[in-house]
């Protein structure tokens, strides 16, 4: 019985030990971030699919199921109606040029900055989300804004995870970037995972080709914890 308690001690030790390890090696904090999103995600569309009322059973359909409230006549039944393409202006945008993906409830500050030096840009990312130098001011062209989506849990910064959800973008969904306190609106409407050059052949404008639309492209590296290849997400301004 000894035997077995303390091979299970043992045990335990070699676990815990490998589960820091791997929680350090491949930032941890971030593999939180994304179950957490496909958690919540699952258990509002699983709400969503029980509260919603069917088309069958809308207004238009059943025109004699009312009721009275006054002089008004409200009907029992409606078509739950589709979240409004506005939000409320973000107090951080009084302060500095922000980016705000609703989705995930993410607003970041966007940094300038006028060399592609890596340890500049390294170093503005600790502070949120970089307008890549060279690119367009978002909204006036085609522009880049690139983010961690994931870093060691040691290195200092907040927002180290601030695009690790990138992928769960879908085409429709809505982007917004205050700046210099104007509201611009962009819509996703594609993504893809590239190897970049000098080890791949593409570069973000092959992958999307600048155009006449002024045109936001999110990107960030890819696989989460891993800098081999990269995610890029293209929007385009709608308002």
């Amino acid at each position: 019985m000894k035997h077995i308690f303390r091979d299970l001690k043992l045990f335990c030790w070699i676990f815990l030990v490998f589960f820091i390890a791997v929680f350090l090696i491949f930032d941890g904090g971030t593999c939180f971030v994304i179950l957490s999103y496909k958690i919540h995600h699952g258990v509002e569309l699983v709400k969503n699919e029980l509260t919603h009322t069917p088309f069958f059973l809308s207004s238009s359909s059943l025109p004699s199921q009312q009721q009275s409230t006054g002089d008004k006549t409200t009907p029992l039944f409606y078509v739950q109606s589709f979240p409004s393409s506005t939000i409320p202006f973000p107090e951080e945008a009084n302060k500095e040029n922000v980016i705000v993906l609703p989705k995930f409830d993410i607003i970041a500050p966007i940094k300038e900055v006028e060399s592609p030096n890596l340890a500049i840009i390294y170093q503005q990312l600790k502070k949120g989300v970089v307008l890549y130098p060279g690119s367009a001011i978002p909204g006036q062209g085609y522009s880049i804004i690139i983010g961690h989506s994931s870093q060691y849990p040691w290195k200092p910064g907040n927002y180290k995870r601030v695009f690790s959800l990138l992928s769960e973008l879908e085409k429709g969904d809505k982007i917004y970037v205050f700046w210099e306190k104007k509201p611009l609106v962009f819509e996703v409407e594609s993504k893809k995972i590239f190897l970049p050059w000098p080890k791949g052949s593409e570069i973000t404008e092959t992958v999307f080709p600048p155009s006449s639309q002024p045109t936001l492209i999110l990107q960030s590296c890819w696989p989460v914890g891993v800098a081999t290849k990269r995610i890029a997400v293209k929007t385009v301004l709608i308002k």
